[in-house]
């Protein structure tokens, strides 16, 4: 489902109206093999904002990562720039987005409403990816963290298998951040040999991948990176 524009908020420092359409031309800086970075471009592609990306390899390229420092003290990406604003964080990055340019679906007024599937992104980032990290994408992980690791990503399929057995996505029958994290993330175990996905995740993950966006920059994407 594509996205309608929010009324023009203030996202400058300057407390300048930016006005917000289509056309305004974002950039994000990173490369499409990151995990990263393909949930923002994912996201992007479901909210149909104009976007550049600007590929940068920041783990082989000195002069990358030296220019990425000027925009995140970090050096990771991705990194976004939306005119005068510079935003750094994957999941901070996800946040800006859908308060600035998405409807209510993407960003509902109560608070409340938004922790539901934000509780989720932060369960994404500090559990979930560091375990399939360790399980699928680094090849040099010792055998026994690995296997440890992949048990880990079973229990935490078995967790998202008995939420997604009542209801389409994460947290309701529409769409949200949750699915967008996680959902990219998933990408990285259901093509892995050891790894059955089961029946609901499975189902959501077909449902996901009928999305152009999730099939542009997931499914299609040059073979995944955890950064």
């Amino acid at each position: 489902m594509k996205s309608d524009i929010h009324r023009p908020k203030k996202c400058v420092e300057s407390g300048e109206v930016l006005r917000l359409t289509r056309r305004v031309m974002m950039k994000i800086y990173g490369h499409p093999s990151a995990i990263n970075v393909q949930k923002v471009m994912w996201l992007i592609d479901e909210l149909d904002l104009s976007i550049e990306l600007d590929e940068v390899d920041i783990h082989h390229n000195a002069q990358d990562a030296d220019a990425l420092a000027q925009k995140c003290p970090m050096r990771q990406v991705p990194v976004l720039e939306d005119g005068p604003n510079s935003v750094w964080e994957s999941h901070t990055i996800l946040r800006y987005l859908v308060a600035c340019y998405g409807n209510k679906m993407w960003y509902p007024d109560c608070a409340f409403q938004r922790s539901r599937y934000e509780r989720w992104m932060d369960w994404c980032l500090s559990s979930f990816q560091p375990a399939v990290k360790t399980a699928c994408l680094e090849a040099s992980s010792d055998l026994k963290v690995r296997e440890a690791a992949l048990e880990q990503c079973r229990q935490d399929l078995e967790k998202l298998d008995n939420e997604l057995a009542e209801r389409r996505y994460l947290i309701s029958d529409m769409m949200t951040l949750a699915d967008i994290a996680i959902g990219t993330v998933v990408h990285s175990l259901a093509v892995a040999p050891s790894m059955t996905l089961p029946p609901h995740v499975s189902q959501w993950y077909q449902q996901l991948k009928s999305s152009s966006g999730y099939q542009r920059w997931v499914v299609q994407a040059r073979q995944t990176q955890p950064a």
